[in-house]
């Protein structure tokens, strides 16, 4: 399998260890990458939520770019450029008008939008069970979903939106046990965390404290947002509501590349606030 590639803008640069680590598990998958030349931001947060239009246009660029591929889709690790890029392809999938106005606002040709997908949707649980080569069954984590993989419905990665299990079926298969918890799908603060850096300590305080009531040991997410909500700022969010100990935030991308034998000298993992114990 091909898919063309949108790393995103988190994934390049706070977020890098997203990007090595999805780079890591196609490899050891059997995926190929093609990244999108010339890709551009998605406008997840600073567009979508302040000029409509620029949230269309900015997808539909990297989208056109991908369709001149020799592809069989695009594949996205980030969960915020997951739903913009989605959404824009079932616009112009579902509507002509949608896209002659998409396809003017960009100044592109879309007739052929490449099917987008999220990295967990092309991970086979099955053969990942099979494919795996490392054994990580003594550790207990919480599947956090947050905001995006889920809503709004039309693009949920499950069927199942308030209690969604995609997450949790692979992450089994890499090994690892995965416990209940009531937050799958709550907020952790998302782009507040710089107008109102207070609320997102809370929030993510809260998230903190359910994963680990649960037996947690570990939370594993798919949004480098998240990632920087629950680990960078992670000291602030216990101190916000005096979670105990430290809880180690971990891509989904870096559980399956493990599982799956890459080395975690490839992953980035030192780049982590809260250190990430050996998976070997």
């Amino acid at each position: 399998m091909k898919l063309a590639y949108f790393p995103g803008c988190a994934a390049t640069g706070t977020g890098r260890e997203l990007n090595s680590s999805t780079l890591a598990a196609c490899q050891a998958y059997g995926i190929e990458l093609a990244e999108i030349p010339n890709w551009v931001c998605c406008g997840a947060s600073a567009a979508h939520m302040t000029h409509p239009n620029l949230a269309r246009a900015l997808p539909a660029v990297s989208l056109a770019k991908a369709a001149t591929m020799d592809v069989e889709g695009v594949l996205t690790a980030c969960a915020a450029c997951y739903n913009r890029l989605r959404l824009v392809e079932l616009e112009c999938k579902e509507s002509d008008a949608a896209r002659q106005e998409i396809e003017a606002l960009a100044d592109v040709k879309l007739e052929a939008v490449p099917p987008v997908r999220h990295i967990i949707e092309v991970f086979d649980p099955a053969q990942v069970a099979a494919k795996r080569s490392r054994a990580m069954s003594s550790l207990r984590v919480a599947c956090y979903y947050g905001c995006l993989l889920t809503r709004p419905k039309e693009v949920s990665l499950d069927p199942n939106t308030v209690n969604p299990r995609v997450l949790d079926d692979l992450i089994r298969a890499c090994g690892a046990e995965t416990v209940e918890w009531p937050f799958k799908t709550e907020c952790c603060g998302a782009s507040l965390v710089l107008p109102q850096p207070e609320s997102v300590a809370r929030l993510s305080g809260r998230l903190l404290d359910a994963a680990q009531a649960c037996g947690a040991e570990a939370i594993v997410v798919a949004c480098p947002l998240c990632h920087s909500n629950l680990d960078l700022m992670q000291p602030t969010a216990r101190r916000a509501l005096a979670t105990a100990s430290p809880l180690p935030i971990l891509y989904l991308t870096e559980l399956v590349a493990l599982a799956l034998g890459a080395p975690e000298s490839k992953l980035d993992l030192g780049r982590h606030t809260v250190p990430v114990p050996s998976l070997a």
